[in-house]
């Protein structure tokens, strides 16, 4: 004999289907995503139409007494993301009516698949669920299918004796979803979020996905399981946030990936001007529910939080919503250089300051050294605020890839392990890495920092580009465009560029010329700023020269015609291009700048490898280190 919960038909309301067989809401076809809590509060409200399902019974069900909860937040969460997926209205209800300080009641009139086969309610005389007969028996076995499904699914949660069996070690802080229903009020909600992630990466025992690869799932209707799986998750945050006047309140809940079940849930309700405490708020207490053993020093971080500016923080707020886009380094800067003069001791403001400037400055303007001294001013200001900031020893890092200190390529190794060490799974630290060591030929290891990177951010466009520089440098070249092929819209001068020279390598010479070209005619003044024009034009200028990669093999005809073409789409930039060339080259011999002789890497001193050591030939560093590099691996 089938069980109940088998042959238990899909009850119909409205535009809305239920499939409980599924555990699926759908409308007009279309699943509608719902998780497990609100569907549980649904099931029990069709259990009983028409009667009130108190808060308390509601209570019993739905949370047992091992599930540390804020129940009338978890409560009022459920039924507000059920009348979201309802459409429905708590002052003008169709489906779900509230009785204040009593509970709900399903007030919809509804069908079932069993009844169509000459009932009143195929026939067009639909009577309220409560009053059908017909509906009644199915309604039957439907609860009974329900408590069934339910109670092994809050099993599955526990071990025998009402512990939580699962072990969370990673987790993704989905976009905390603003409710104000404001849409300038979005950075709020997305910098709470970055803000959230970021305090939970510092945990050594948790891995983080970072806040651009779990941005994706934005207002998405994927399950939440679905969602964990892709990102290879134990557990999910997900949220909302609504801002009042000076008024905050957030809500959080921790949701299992394997049960789908609510494992922890808390609102907050703060002032504005304690606002940039609630992040290490909430991370402290999900530290807590998840039972993460933490270090001493993690232990005071999560304990302890400065007071800071609330207008200073909305502008930090702000200029982090500008991060990651192409034009967005101004308007950072702008926000950013308000925030640290309404609170000059804002460490983080003042590190992301650093960032901005250094990105500002080794992207539209190298030549210009204010841009540098200022990061560097602002990058030491952070450090000495909060000398724990792994944001902060990231810039430090970069700021040591520059003429100017010498491409200082060990030190800057140095910092960015130092920041891998303060936060694990800070993706960007992995990112620059990979961007050193291809730097020096070290494919292997650049490989697998851009590897890691990844990881941490599937969406991170610059380590997925340094994958495909990576394979680029190891000569396989077609796999090296399919690999950049995604960066074009955020480094649309280096993909020009870099693909140009796989194309050159390929024999495919007359599309290379024409997509750099195109580019340049397309966007003569690299609004982007990933990469100078003349420093650029000079690298492919360089590669029709003699002072190239003994790989590159190209006649002489085809050598001018590639550098006249390049030399005619710069638009008058002969003198800085040509001046760059010969500045880093000699007629018949690969370029040496003299700043770059010799590398040691800080982590293979336990290998027997000394400060200082040079290099064996084969890992003489990249002459030009985005362009041409050598198909040894450092091995």
């Amino acid at each position: 004999m089938p069980s109940s919960s088998a042959t238990a038909p899909p009850v119909r309301f409205g535009p809305f289907e239920v499939d409980l067989r599924a555990g699926e809401l759908i409308r007009n076809g279309r699943r509608i995503r719902l998780q497990d809590q609100p569907l549980q509060v649904l099931a029990m409200l069709l259990e009983r139409p028409g009667n009130v399902v108190t808060r308390d019974e509601l209570r019993q069900k739905l949370w047992p007494r091992d599930t540390f909860v804020d129940f009338d937040h978890g409560l009022n969460n459920a039924i507000n993301r059920l009348r979201d997926a309802l459409n429905d209205s708590a002052d003008t209800p169709r489906f779900i009516q509230t009785l204040p300080k009593r509970g709900y009641r399903f007030i919809s009139q509804v069908e079932s698949h069993a009844d169509e086969t000459g009932s009143a309610t195929a026939q067009g005389t639909l009577l309220p669920w409560w009053r059908s007969p017909w509906a009644a028996f199915g309604t039957a076995a439907l609860v009974l299918s329900l408590l069934l499904g339910f109670a092994l699914s809050a099993s599955k949660g526990r071990n025998s004796n009402g512990a939580h069996a699962l072990r969370i070690a990673s987790i993704a802080v989905l976009p905390l979803e603003n409710v104000t229903g404001d849409a300038t009020q979005d950075y709020l909600a997305e910098g709470m979020t970055d803000a959230l992630t970021t305090e939970l990466a510092r945990v050594r025992a948790l891995r983080v996905i970072s806040h651009t690869a779990a941005s994706r799932y934005n207002a998405d209707r994927t399950p939440l399981s679905e969602i964990a799986r892709e990102l290879r998750v134990d557990a999910v945050v997900t949220g909302t946030v609504r801002r009042t006047g000076k008024q905050v309140q957030i809500s959080a809940e921790l949701i299992e990936a394997a049960t789908n079940r609510q494992r922890w849930a808390k609102t907050y309700d703060r002032d504005v001007g304690v606002l940039s405490a609630v992040q290490i708020e909430v991370a402290r207490d999900l530290a807590r529910q998840m039972d993460l053993p933490l270090t001493p020093q993690e232990t005071v971080r999560l304990s302890w939080s400065r007071s800071v500016s609330p207008e200073a923080f909305d502008d930090y707020l702000r200029a982090q919503s500008h991060v990651g886009k192409r034009d967005g380094t101004e308007a950072s800067i702008r926000l950013l250089e308000k925030a640290v003069t309404l609170d000059p001791n804002f460490a983080a403001a003042h590190a992301a300051l650093g960032s901005a400037y250094q990105r500002r400055g080794s992207g539209f303007e190298p030549q210009n050294r204010e841009w540098e001294e200022k990061a560097f001013a602002a990058v030491q200001k952070a450090l000495q605020l909060d000398p724990n900031l792994a944001e902060a020893y990231v810039a430090r890092g970069l700021l040591l890839l520059s003429p100017t200190n010498q491409w200082a390529y060990e030190r800057s190794v140095q910092q960015f392990r130092h920041a891998l060490e303060l936060n694990p799974s800070l993706a960007e630290a992995h990112h620059q890495l990979a961007n050193v060591y291809n730097h020096v030929c070290l494919l292997d290891k650049a490989a697998d920092e851009a590897q890691k990177a990844v990881a941490l951010d599937p969406l991170h466009t610059g380590a997925r580009f340094r994958v495909g520089i990576n394979l680029l440098y190891q000569g396989r070249y077609e796999e090296s465009l399919a690999a950049i092929r995604d960066a074009q819209r955020f480094y649309p001068s280096l993909w020009a560029f870099q693909t140009s020279f796989a194309l050159f390598q390929l024999g495919r010479k007359e599309e290379a010329k024409q997509r750099v070209a195109e580019f340049l005619r397309r966007d003569p003044a690299d609004r982007g700023g990933h990469s100078p024009r003349p420093h650029e034009s000079a690298r492919l200028l360089a590669l029709s020269s003699h002072c190239v990669h003994h790989r590159v093999r190209l006649r002489p005809d085809e050598q001018a015609r590639a550098g006249a073409e390049v030399l005619a789409a710069g638009r008058g930039r002969r003198v800085s291009v040509l001046h760059a060339v010969r500045e880093g080259c000699q007629p018949g011999q690969p370029p040496k700048p003299s700043c770059i002789h010799k590398f040691h890497d800080p982590t293979e001193e336990a290998m027997g490898v000394l400060p200082g050591q040079a290099l064996a030939p084969e890992r003489t560093p990249n002459p030009f280190p985005f362009f041409i590099g050598s198909r040894h691996t450092g091995n």
